[in-house]
């Protein structure tokens, strides 16, 4: 076997030989190949090379590029195909956000709209409004009864709307898309100590739809709107005035439920009076008639009477009950001057309340002569404006039309005549103590509605709170005690109107020693002076 391996024929060392100057894989070792793939050969590890070069990519280099030019070219020419549909078959409408169709939006797609962008807030919810299984949930797990403000926190669930941007909705099988726009710029307000500079953040949004008519989105305003107030007409809306600003802007501050109009203790046929008188005001043909006879179309009302005879009530009950928002304004307030009141009140709505309380305690609106003030200045506050200022923003040439203005005081006596003069002051309606009737009828509406929902002798309980309100207005005497003062009595004992009658004597000679020597004491300290 030997002799015949050696009688093999020599191979040749050229043909063995591994030409590392042409090879590119020259400088990897042959056992650190055959490592890594232990069956690959230098021939076949140079053509995997080969076909990976450059040279090899030729192809896909050209299809990229190919590629990359007609995405490019298809994206500029989408671009500006989109341009000219939205130049000349988009229609949009732009709302800022100071409106109030765009609270009426903002409600619509909170409900409505689902998307994966959403912007949390805090649900600002009153005691009317809560929802009612939510309640029922608390008072399951309520211990002992107690309320606990964090454990009622943890069933409040925070609101949702979309976030700024792009969102797509439809409406009625109609493609819409809404962008929500934010801007914060620089503002420079004008106040009486100098100039401020502030953040004046505005918001924006704009619905588009395909089409060139705006006729659909006017149908979603319209709808939004209309779903919109339905929910708020159980509420009364209350706005005040923003301080800082050079040019004064409404906002609402509160809302609140409507407070029934019989809840308001007032003589019956001044009550029906003015009902009318507002009524009447607020007919569609009203404007048409003071026109015609030259008339300016606008109503004052002059509330009077002691404290807690429900002036300040009657006011918020006129409002939920003909649906009125109520703008409050006080004359007394930091940087209040003439030229803000006119804004303020050029600002108004057609037909809303316009709010004044206690004006008798403002200095501008006092008699010039001083034979009515007596003692009722002390107390007054100071205002930088003034009476003819005042005067002129009430019924001026450029003064507002359309509203209701609410004056109310507790010493109409000592009110400038020019300030309460017929056509500023269209009815005053007197309010006094509580009477009989008055009486009665508060007992009645404090407990009467514990007995609504009884299935079973409902009649035979409703009698008898008849007949005990009877029993309560006998124990009280007329014109003696305020509705507010009979109301915080019957507040306390609101779960058992038997505990009422029992201890409303002793409260009623309470209350009456406590004015005694009160009035004693204002005697003595006024003797002391004198």
């Amino acid at each position: 076997m030997m002799n015949q391996i050696q009688s093999l024929p020599a191979a040749n060392s050229n043909d063995l030989r591994y030409d590392r100057d042409t090879d590119p894989l020259s400088s990897i070792p042959l056992t650190m190949l055959e490592t890594i793939l232990p069956t690959a050969s230098p021939d076949f590890m140079s053509d995997i090379f080969d076909f990976f070069s450059l040279a090899s990519y030729n192809w896909i280099f050209r299809l990229t590029t190919v590629t990359f030019a007609i995405i490019s070219s298809t994206t500029y020419i989408w671009s500006r195909v989109l341009h000219y549909l939205s130049l000349y078959y988009e229609t949009s409408i732009t709302i800022d956000s100071d409106d109030p169709i765009h609270t009426h939006v903002m409600s619509w797609l909170a409900v409505n709209v689902s998307t994966r962008r959403l912007q949390a807030r805090t649900a600002k919810a009153s005691g009317y409004s809560e929802d009612q299984t939510r309640v029922m949930e608390y008072n399951a797990s309520a211990r002992d009864g107690k309320f606990h403000l964090i454990e009622w926190q943890k069933f409040t669930k925070p609101d949702f709307e979309p976030h700024v941007g792009e969102h797509i909705f439809f409406f009625r099988g109609r493609r819409f898309w809404i962008t929500r726009n934010k801007d914060d710029s620089l503002a420079q307000d004008q106040l009486i100590s100098g100039n401020q500079l502030s953040i004046n953040k505005s918001e924006y949004i704009r619905i588009s739809c395909w089409g060139q008519s705006a006729d659909p989105i006017k149908e979603f305003l319209q709808e939004s709107k209309s779903i919109y107030l339905t929910q708020e007409c159980s509420k009364t809306r209350i706005f005040r005035a923003k301080e800082i600003t050079w040019s004064p802007r409404w906002y609402c501050a509160a809302t609140r439920a409507n407070r029934p109009i019989s809840t308001i203790s007032l003589d019956e046929s001044t009550k029906k009076a003015l009902l009318r008188d507002v009524n009447e005001f607020l007919n569609p043909k009203a404007p048409r008639w003071y026109a015609n006879r030259g008339i300016p179309y606008r109503r004052g009302y002059l509330l009077h009477g002691p404290p807690g005879t429900g002036k300040t009530s009657l006011s918020f009950a006129l409002g939920g009950l003909f649906g009125l928002p109520i703008y409050c304004l006080s004359l007394v307030d930091t940087g209040m001057t003439e030229d803000k009141l006119l804004a303020c009140f050029g600002a108004l709505p057609n037909r809303c309340i316009v709010l004044l309380e206690d004006i008798d305690t403002v200095d501008i609106s006092r008699r010039r002569d001083g034979s009515a003030g007596g003692d009722q200045g002390k107390g007054e506050h100071k205002t930088q404006m003034t009476l003819s200022g005042l005067l002129n923003a009430i019924d001026g040439v450029a003064s507002h039309e359309g509203r209701i203005l609410i004056m109310t005081t507790n010493h109409p006596e000592v009110l400038d005549p020019a300030l309460v003069r017929k056509g500023r002051v269209d009815l005053e309606v007197p309010f006094g103590l509580a009477t009989k009737e008055q009486i009665v009828n508060l007992f009645t509406i404090m407990y009467s509605h514990d007995y609504d929902d009884e299935e079973q002798g409902d009649e035979i309980a409703k009698e008898k709170l008849i007949a005990a309100a009877l029993r309560f207005g006998d124990l009280l005497d007329a014109d003696t005690f305020s509705p507010a003062e009979i109301t915080e009595f019957l507040m306390v004992r609101k779960d058992d109107y038997w505990k009422a009658l029992r201890d409303v004597t002793q409260w009623k000679e309470e209350v009456l020693a406590k004015r005694e020597e009160v009035t004693k004491r204002f005697r003595e300290l006024r003797d002391k002076r004198g």
